[in-house]
C-alpha cells in the first residue's frame, strides 16, 4: 500500500524524489510504477499498483522433493501464505509488497521470521516452544525429511507459478 508523503518516513526530509510510471508488467497488466527516494538518508522503496482487475487464485504447492524448491513463485501484496502441515497463516499486512521468490527461499524467509519473533514470546513457554517445533519442521522440510504444502490465496489474483 502507497502511503503518499511530502517527507522521507526515515528521517523526515523534504529532500524526496517522488515518480510514477504506468508500465504494462507481463502477467501483471497494466500497472503503476511508484517510487520513491529520499536525496539526504537514501531510503528508497518501490510499489508497483495494478492497474487491472483479476480474478481470485489460490495456488497448492505441495513441496515432497528437492527438485520443488526450484519453482519459482510471484507472490502479489494482498496474499496469504499458509503452510498446512504447521497451522501457519501469514496475512497481507501494509508493508506487503509483490515478490519473486524459488519456494526454498519462501521457506527460508519464512523460518527466519519465526526466528525473530520467537523472543517475543520468551515468557510464554507453551507460544515459544510452538514457534520452535514450526522453525524445526522448516528445517526438516528443508533438508527434504518432510513435507509441506504450502497455500497462496489471493483475493485480486496477481500471485502465480511460473
Amino acid at each position: 500500500m502507497i502511503i503518499l508523503s511530502d517527507s522521507c518516513p526515515i528521517c523526515n526530509s523534504k529532500n524526496i524524489e517522488v515518480k510514477t510510471i504506468e508500465y504494462d508488467f507481463p502477467k501483471i497488466g497494466k500497472s503503476i510504477l511508484y517510487v520513491f527516494k529520499c536525496n539526504d538518508c537514501g531510503y528508497r522503496t518501490t510499489e508497483i499498483i495494478p492497474l487491472e482487475e483479476k480474478p481470485p487464485v489460490t495456488l497448492n504447492i505441495k513441496v515432497d522433493s528437492k527438485e520443488k524448491f526450484k519453482i519459482i513463485v510471484l507472490k502479489s501484496p494482498y496474499a496469504k501464505i499458509i503452510l498446512k502441515e504447521i497451522d501457519l497463516e501469514i496475512l497481507p499486512g501494509i508493508e506487503s509488497k509483490f515478490e519473486i521468490r524459488a519456494i526454498d527461499d519462501l521457506i527460508m524467509s519464512i523460518k527466519e521470521r519465526l526466528e525473530s519473533i520467537k523472543v517475543l514470546y520468551i515468557d510464554e513457554p507453551e507460544k515459544y516452544n510452538k514457534i520452535i517445533e514450526k522453525i524445526n519442521y522448516l528445517n526438516d522440510v528443508l533438508e527434504n525429511k518432510k513435507e509441506l504444502t504450502i497455500i497462496i490465496e489471493d483475493e485480486k489474483g496477481y500471485s502465480m507459478i511460473y
